[in-house]
């Protein structure tokens, strides 16, 4: 795999192979501007806290230690007082003639800068890692489509969908959006934000995968006694939808 080139005009763009060093992706997220290149130390970096998860089994509390592992990779307490095209600019790496390749990932550590692209690419080599391991029963897919919710428009989002094979119940199909938190409310009234983890039925996973859209439910709603109060999600192509 040389280059995971996002289509944001039609058909998702769907990752399910093992991505290797140097791999680039064309981060059109940012406007054109930032080529993210993939680099060893980066991977290395995200195959070691595979190995600290690989005894979780319980997928919630995994995806939960993943996302709070990925946000302490990328954040700092630390002010960083350029813009994320700033960041990009400044950790360009070069050719031999001076020709801009794009910005390695490892750079962005501790830069506060980074969103649903460089997050969902940490997770996704994490999760692979899980999954070849054994430690993970669904199968991990880097999904570069679109999102947008009740108060936002439809814009270019990247997210992880886990899949089960030989499975019927509501885990089958799973969205794991590794940079927006649902906020939920439980049954005393208690609000709190807990990871985007949302379920597709066959016809919404069918839907997204085939260019169209999709409204999930999270899986805290349905599995325990919460009740989403955040912005309604709709994941996909909105411009093909049908219906939802």
């Amino acid at each position: 795999m040389q280059s995971i080139e996002p289509n944001w005009n039609g058909m998702p763009t769907i990752v399910e192979d093992k991505i290797e060093s140097g791999c680039n992706f064309e981060n059109t997220l940012t406007a054109g501007w930032a080529t993210i290149i993939i680099d060893s130390d980066f991977i290395n970096e995200m195959n070691l806290i595979a190995d600290e998860l690989k005894d979780d089994e319980n997928l919630a509390l995994l995806l939960f230690k993943i996302y709070n592992k990925i946000s302490s990779y990328f954040s700092s307490t630390e002010n960083n007082d350029k813009s994320r095209e700033e960041t990009y600019a400044s950790n360009y790496v070069t050719d031999e003639d001076g020709l801009i390749l794009g910005t390695k990932i490892s750079s962005l550590k501790g830069k506060n800068i980074s969103k649903c692209s460089e997050k969902s690419i940490a997770a996704y080599i994490i999760l692979e890692k899980l999954y070849s391991m054994g430690t993970l029963s669904r199968k991990p897919a880097l999904t570069l489509s679109h999102l947008k919710t009740e108060t936002t428009n439809s814009g270019p989002h990247v997210f992880i969908m886990l899949n089960k094979e030989n499975c019927k119940d509501l885990t089958k199909h799973l969205i794991f959006d590794v940079e927006n938190p649902s906020l939920l409310e439980d049954s005393t009234g208690k609000q709190q934000y807990l990871i985007g983890l949302y379920s597709l039925t066959d016809k919404q996973y069918n839907d997204l995968v085939n260019g169209l859209s999709c409204s999930p439910t999270s899986l805290y709603e349905i599995l325990n006694d919460y009740h989403e109060i955040g912005d309604k999600r709709t994941y996909g192509n909105i411009k093909n939808t049908k219906s939802l």
